[in-house]
Order: C-alpha cells, then structure tokens, then sequence
C-alpha cells in the first residue's frame, strides 16, 4: 500500500473503469473501496444490475471479501451532505475485459 493520497472523487465519471476491493457482501450484492480514490464507499447492486452481462457473470461467482476486482462506474450521485456520495458500480461486459 501506499502513502500517496488517492485521485479526488470528482473525476469519476460513469463508464470509468475502476479497480475495487470488495468489502462486504449484502443481500442484494456487494460493498467495495474503489482503490486509486480518495476513501469513498461504493455498491453494484446485483438484483437491480443483474440481467448487465458482467454482473450476471460476477453473480453466479460472488468474489470474497478483500478479492480486487475490475468494475465499471455506473453512477456517481452527490448525496444531501457532503461528503457523502453514493457510487453505482457494474461489471464489464464480455467485450469489455
């Protein structure tokens, strides 16, 4: 790891593959930190993502806790206080990897 400080949130933008570590399962998929940013929780939510290709792919095989995984962003959504945000995540297609 290192002691450098991670991009600012504002440059992501949707479509922007992005390197993750899950950390969390839900009910309704899974939690992660998106690696190369400032600390920010993000969430691909399977049930509401599932018929996408890449995530249909990711549900049959749940990747573990601390596994890094290749997402794409879906959504970046300012909440009503900073710094919250709430950021979509989805899966590459086939295509895409």
């Amino acid at each position: 790891m290192t002691d450098e400080p991670g991009r600012p949130l504002g440059e992501l933008r949707k479509g922007e593959p992005v390197r993750a570590t899950v950390t969390g399962h839900q009910p309704w998929g899974f939690t992660a930190r998106l690696d190369a940013y400032e600390p920010v929780g993000a969430s691909l939510d399977m049930i509401r993502r599932g018929a996408e290709p890449g995530v249909e792919r990711l549900a049959r095989r749940l990747p573990p806790v601390g596994a890094t995984v290749d997402l794409v962003v879906g959504e970046v959504r300012d909440w009503h206080h900073e710094p919250w945000m709430w950021i979509d995540l989805t899966a590459p297609g086939p295509a895409e990897e």
